[in-house]
């Protein structure tokens, strides 16, 4: 899909995720992913495995691959499904392992592209981000969302901030 050249030694990728990934992935999420997925009532696993299922979903996963290395790392997933409330309306999910943040100035060059390449087919972008998610409602912001209300949400009734994203008139 995409591929971005970090250093000499360093590339990462962008790809379809496959399953496989997701049992990667799911033990080495950062801290705050994990709390948001446990107050929605998943583990971490389910949260990943469950993108696949979800209506019109399209989920990818950012691969680090090192020259010195007969192997890829997968340090994050993402994606995006139809709202089943509003099909028109999309609802965009990522979760990642620390080690993302190895890579946070070109994860920030890139990552407004893959947003507005899951944002072409629909009006709007939501979802919810767990209050106690600082980073998280930074890069939202960094991105074009707006951070809405408060409510209580989830399995454990924990605060969330409902996030969007409209699509720009031209």
């Amino acid at each position: 899909m995409s591929t971005y050249m970090i250093d000499d030694n360093t590339l990462v990728s962008v790809v379809t995720a496959d399953p496989m990934d997701a049992l990667v992935l799911a033990p080495r999420l950062r801290k705050p992913d994990v709390l948001e997925v446990t107050a929605l009532g998943k583990t971490p696993l389910q949260a990943l495995m469950c993108a696949f299922d979800l209506p019109n979903s399209k989920v990818y996963s950012i691969l680090e691959t090192q020259s010195n290395r007969e192997y890829s790392k997968i340090i994050a997933m993402f994606g995006v499904s139809n709202s089943v409330e509003v099909p028109e309306y999309g609802v965009p999910w990522m979760l990642a392992a620390d080690k993302l943040e190895n890579y946070s100035r070109p994860f920030l060059r890139y990552c407004r592209e893959w947003i507005e390449e899951i944002h072409k087919d629909y009006e709007v972008l939501y979802n919810m981000v767990h209050c106690k998610n600082n980073q998280g409602m930074r890069w939202l912001q960094w991105c074009g969302f707006e951070i809405k209300t408060q409510r209580k949400y989830g399995a454990g009734g924990e605060n969330f901030y409902l996030f969007l994203r409209e699509k720009k008139d031209v």
